[in-house]
């Protein structure tokens, strides 16, 4: 039979017909369908179909074994018990196809065993918007559903219904949405079994399994927020493969897998038969839910994988993971990371399982955890009745990278103030090769520090700058004083990601006398402003950082004298003396952790010698490479620094030996250049280079 854009009551078609039907309505009248197929076939588009039961019957007749068949598009199908009612055997396809169910009680599709594929459109019924119930003959191999972009909505009850003592298929795919009234998604009830997988879908509310049920579950590349709940008599499996997302309560199912980069987020405290692992993780609670702690109870435990976890150090509350049975494999513990120091970190027991020979754990990335001032490994113990617990190990404290971080901004202003100071000393030289003249200058340095674990803390700076200056000839004295400026950035590693920017801006008047005979004199205050910034990467993977901005002064005063040799050689002995003193500073990390930094004081003495040669080369162009060594001591010794109440002392008191290099070149009696290098080495500070260079205008 065909059907074009007709408008008529209902329509039966029995064994072996054919019916098409392209647009038109089709209404049921005193309790009929508006299309009803008994071992029949049908092929449906852009229609209307109502009926005062059900909107469309799909079934066979009583005794058979072949149910009907029908490919539905582009239609709307509403009934007041049903949108579709099958009968086992039968096989449906909907495209882009709307069924409802008006009354309170109704369901949009209500399945006897029968195979339904829906691609689009959706499904709503006044109570559930899919139930699916076996054939009452046992005809077919289920009531299977498979729902591809489908919005299945159940207005008073759940989503999807499975009861009556069957078993279901249930394919959630590509953006497939279950809403429900009562927050059921998915309702196994009455001895059934349900198997359902979502894939590249979202789901949010619970999934009931009750009365001597059975659901498997499948989540691959599927995502949930909600609970899956089984009572007493049933069961329930849950995997999530292929980066699946599961966030909610699992409580009393008896296995759960999670593999392939899976995640299990606990919204609660847990017991579950047996948890299998190959890639996945086990994440106790939301990382944003720092307040509340979970304990998960697993029966038997297997695979690999990796745990989240985390615990209030201050109060000794923590996640907790305690296997009754067996245990087997190698597992990652993924403690979140702390600002606060841990009260009593040896009672922050993370894992016990039930045998010693047990599965093997260990901390995640740098196998510690950062708590505080402090870092933590992972130990375990042996305990009463054959048992055996993992915990933090308080034996294994170093200090962590957030206060390494804290103790290498308040260590470096001072290599900060004296790398700037380096640009003005070399403006010695140029002035002694002018013979005195005033001038403009300029010059850009940089220069790495490698500092030792003199106080707890070793780190890498790597400093570049720029100053500019400008002096002139008091009358006609031998005194000239002038004024420098100019900025660096300092860059600190300390290892495991974790860095640290100073940023400097400074301004120094200076004076100098140059003597007749060769002595002179130099001196300067130098004023800085700096700003202090660090990031930390913590041991869980995340960040913590801070800032503040401090000031710091101090000043510098050389004596020497050029002593004239033979063939323009000279040899230049001198010593230098400085002191700087920083301010001290309180700050906070944005994970807590505090710091207090006292003032910090450098007093530093230099003694040691250039050697060199003045070199003419014609029309008043003078070049003067040099060798420069020197003894330089550091004095002060005593820098206090507090992370969370934690005292160090930052010292960097001792001596090291220091070399240059360098030439300056006067090309004419207005323009000169100047380029040098530098080493140093002592017992808490290397500098394995400094460089600079420059160029000076005479006026």
């Amino acid at each position: 039979m065909n059907a074009n854009d007709a408008n008529t009551y209902e329509v039966l078609i029995t064994t072996g017909s054919q019916l098409n039907v392209v647009g038109g309505t089709y209404a049921g009248r005193s309790g009929n369908a508006g299309i009803t197929l008994v071992n029949a076939s049908a092929d449906v588009s852009d229609a209307t179909v109502t009926g005062t039961r059900m909107g469309m019957s799909i079934a066979r007749a009583t005794g058979t074994t072949t149910g009907s068949t029908a490919v539905i598009s582009g239609s709307r199908i509403t009934g007041q018990t049903s949108g579709i009612e099958t009968g086992g055997g039968a096989d449906i396809q909907l495209t882009d196809t709307h069924l409802t169910g008006t009354g309170a009680n109704s369901f949009g599709l209500n399945s006897f065993g029968a195979e339904v594929r829906a691609k689009g459109g959706s499904i709503t019924g006044g109570m559930n918007g899919i139930r699916l119930r076996p054939d009452g003959e046992g005809v077919g191999s289920g009531a299977n559903v498979t729902l591809d972009n489908v919005e299945v909505r159940g207005v008073a009850g759940a989503a999807i219904l499975a009861n009556g003592g069957g078993t279901a298929q249930i394919n959630v795919l590509n953006f497939t949405r279950l809403l429900a009234g009562n927050g059921v998604l998915l309702d196994v009830q009455a001895a059934s079994t349900a198997t359902m997988t979502v894939a590249d879908s979202t789901l949010e509310g619970n999934i009931n399994v009750t009365g001597n049920s059975l659901a498997n579950l499948t989540f691959n590349h599927g995502h949930m927020v909600g609970d899956v709940i089984v009572d007493g008599t049933s069961t329930a499996d849950v995997t999530l493969e292929n980066h699946s997302q599961f966030t909610g309560r699992l409580d009393q199912v008896d296995s759960v897998n999670v593999s392939t980069d899976s995640n299990w987020t606990l919204t609660g405290n847990d017991s579950i038969g047996a948890l299998g692992m190959n890639g996945g993780t086990v994440s106790f609670g939301a990382p944003d839910a720092s307040a509340t702690y979970y304990q998960l109870n697993v029966g038997t435990l297997s695979g690999n994988g990796t745990f989240a976890m985390k615990g209030d150090f201050a109060s000794g509350e923590h996640d907790f993971l305690n296997v009754a049975g067996a245990s087997s494999g190698d597992f990652a513990l993924a403690v979140a990371a702390s600002g606060l120091d841990a009260a009593s970190p040896q009672q922050l027991t993370l894992v016990r399982t039930g045998t010693t020979d047990a599965a093997n754990f260990a901390l995640a990335g740098e196998q510690r955890v950062d708590v505080g001032t402090w870092s933590y490994g992972l130990a375990s113990r042996e305990i009463e009745g054959g048992a055996k617990e993992w915990f933090l190990d308080p034996t294994t404290e170093v200090i962590s990278p957030g206060a390494r971080s804290v103790l290498a901004l308040f260590n470096t202003a001072p290599t900060v103030w004296y790398g700037e100071l380096a640009s003005l000393r070399d403006r010695m030289g140029d002035l002694r090769l002018n013979g005195g003249k005033g001038g403009a200058w300029s010059r850009a340095y940089g220069s790495k520090y490698n500092v030792a674990d003199g106080s707890g803390v070793g780190y890498q700076q790597t400093q570049q700058g720029f100053s500019l200056g400008a002096d002139a000839r008091v009358a006609e004295s031998d005194v000239l004083i002038g004024i420098l400026a100019g900025t660096s950035e300092s860059d600190l590693n300390l290892d495991r990601g974790t860095s640290g920017t100073v940023k400097s801006y400074y301004v120094a008047p200076y004076v100098t006398w140059l003597g007749d005979d060769g002595y002179y004199a130099h001196g300067t205050f130098k004023w800085n402003r700096f700003r202090n910034e660090s990031k930390v990467n913590l041991s869980d993977g995340t960040r913590a950082k801070g800032d503040y901005d401090n000031w710091g002064l101090g000043g510098s005063a050389e004596f020497g004298r050029q002593i004239k040799l033979a063939d323009g050689y000279f040899i230049e002995p001198f010593t230098q003396w400085s002191a700087v003193q920083i301010q001290g500073k309180r700050y906070t990390l944005d994970n807590d952790m505090q710091a207090d930094g006292d003032r910090m004081r450098s007093l530093l003495g230099k003694a040691g010698a250039t050697v060199g040669r003045n070199i003419g080369f014609g029309h008043g162009a003078i070049a003067q490479p040099y060798l420069r060594a020197a003894i330089v001591h550091e004095f002060a010794s005593n820098n206090e620094v507090k992370v969370n109440d934690n005292v160090f002392n930052n010292d960097l008191s001792g001596s090291r030996a220091e070399f240059g290099a360098g030439v300056a070149v006067a090309m004419s009696e207005k323009w000169q250049v100047h380029a040098g290098v530098a080493y140093s080495k002592g017992e808490h500070i290397e500098q394995p280079y400094g460089v600079n260079v420059g160029v000076t205008v005479r006026w």
